[in-house]
């Protein structure tokens, strides 16, 4: 396998799992206090017609109660579009939130922090309870999610690489000692490059050549060509052509 398959399916896989674990604890965090405390907790209570006034977070939600049995309404004073009060019937959770002695009406949220007041006006008891959202455990969620779908587009990746890129096989270089024996050996020459003449300093070559300084020495240490023989004729014919 190329090695950067490997290094790519590594990394699919190293993501993946990280990614998968940040979802999961990011996801639990988040999800810890909606399951634990799902009306939230009381900020305030009163008795209405009233106003309230108070701090107010963009990362909270903040859940509006009226005593069972009243009818009383509720409004942001000078909210706007998207800091306002959602009567729970725009969402259709009316049926979702329950607290004893009284029913969930809607819920108020912010785009701006800072301090807001609340008109109630009709007869009754009134509460708001307040709902924070974790960040940290939001974004370690979607953070968590995003690496999930990036991992795996790093692992498609890597099956891709997979059939398209192939390990070049190692080459082999066969060495013929004096006796007659062969001895592999690991590799093989740089392409283009001439295999060293034997007996020379390897320190004397260059560019696959002989330096010119040392040629003179080696010419002197050169062994002598071998003289073929030629056999005499055999009854009387040549004999037939031995290499020479």
């Amino acid at each position: 396998m190329h090695i950067v398959t490997k290094i790519t399916l590594a990394l699919g896989i190293v993501l993946l799992i990280g990614s998968a674990v940040a979802m999961v604890v990011g996801g639990g965090s988040f999800m810890g206090d909606f399951v634990e405390n799902p009306s939230g907790t009381e900020k305030w209570s009163g008795t209405s017609p009233t106003t309230y006034e108070g701090e107010f977070q963009m990362m909270a939600i903040y859940y509006v109660f009226v005593e069972d049995g009243s009818t009383v309404d509720v409004e942001l004073v000078d909210g706007d579009q998207d800091s306002r009060f959602m009567p729970c019937e725009e969402d259709q959770s009316c049926n979702l939130i329950n607290t004893a002695g009284y029913t969930y009406v809607g819920d108020i949220s912010v785009f701006v922090d800072g301090t807001w007041q609340v008109a109630f006006t009709g007869d009754g008891d009134v509460m708001i309870r307040e709902q924070t959202i974790d960040l940290g455990g939001f974004l370690g969620a979607i953070g968590g999610f995003t690496g999930i779908c990036c991992s795996f587009c790093v692992l498609g990746l890597g099956v891709i690489f997979i059939f398209t890129l192939k390990s070049s096989p190692k080459q082999q270089l066969m060495v013929v000692q004096q006796d007659g024996t062969i001895q592999q050996v690991a590799g093989a020459p740089t392409a283009g490059a001439a295999p060293a003449a034997q007996g020379v300093n390897p320190a004397h070559m260059v560019g696959g050549q002989i330096h010119p300084s040392y040629q003179d020495q080696y010419q002197q240490t050169a062994p002598p060509p071998q003289q073929g023989t030629i056999l005499p004729p055999v009854g009387g014919q040549q004999p037939p052509n031995q290499g020479f």
